[in-house]
């Protein structure tokens, strides 16, 4: 299964949601850090954003997308049977994520147009090459929502193969688990009783 363009995006933009936290908390401005916290509900104040446009926007983007990303995961449907024989887990590949959050660190100012828009063809270009190579489903955020890589070797029907898999739930010899392929990934997922 191919997973089309505007659900990639989605899935994509999720896994950026701490980056999304980040430069909304660089956006609040000064005079919110001065003030003290909230007693009661009565004497709060909302923090004041330098430029909330893009930091809420960029914010929502992404806690919708994660939304989105979470309940696809936790639905794709196991259409193939499969034999665990060997399994072994695999680390994520961090790099492609490192790079925006040090982006966001190294004085990402939101109200300047030309670094705002040149941050959002950096992340486009991110997009492209996580679309377009097939990982769109290899994020950190993974292993935050509760997700693990494994590599494993299964018997998939009749024929035994060594394959990526993304589950849920730790992966054992001899476990009999439904699958769905999504960009050559194998989604893994137990059979309900």
């Amino acid at each position: 299964m191919q997973v089309r363009l505007i659900p990639s995006a989605l899935l994509f933009l999720g896994s950026y949601f701490p980056l999304s936290v980040i430069l909304l908390l660089q956006d609040i401005a000064d005079k919110s850090w001065a003030k003290s916290l909230c007693r009661s509900l009565k004497d709060c104040e909302l923090p004041v954003l330098t430029n909330p446009g893009r930091s809420l926007t960029f914010f929502i983007i992404c806690l919708v997308s994660l939304l989105f990303f979470i309940w696809v995961l936790n639905r794709i449907p196991g259409v193939h049977e499969l034999t665990v024989k060997e399994s072994k887990t695999v680390p994520n590949d961090l790099i492609n994520y490192v790079f925006p959050y040090v982006v966001s660190f190294m004085g990402l100012d939101l109200g300047s147009s030309g670094k705002f828009y040149g941050f959002i063809v950096f992340l486009a270009w991110m997009f492209l090459i996580t679309y377009r190579s097939g990982q769109i489903l290899m994020n950190p955020l993974l292993l935050a929502t509760g997700w693990q890589l494994y590599e494993i070797s299964a018997d998939i029907n009749g024929n035994s193969r060594s394959v990526i898999a993304l589950s849920k739930s730790k992966i054992y010899s001899g476990d009999k688990l439904k699958s769905c392929v999504v960009q050559g990934v194998y989604v893994l997922s137990k059979f309900k009783e």
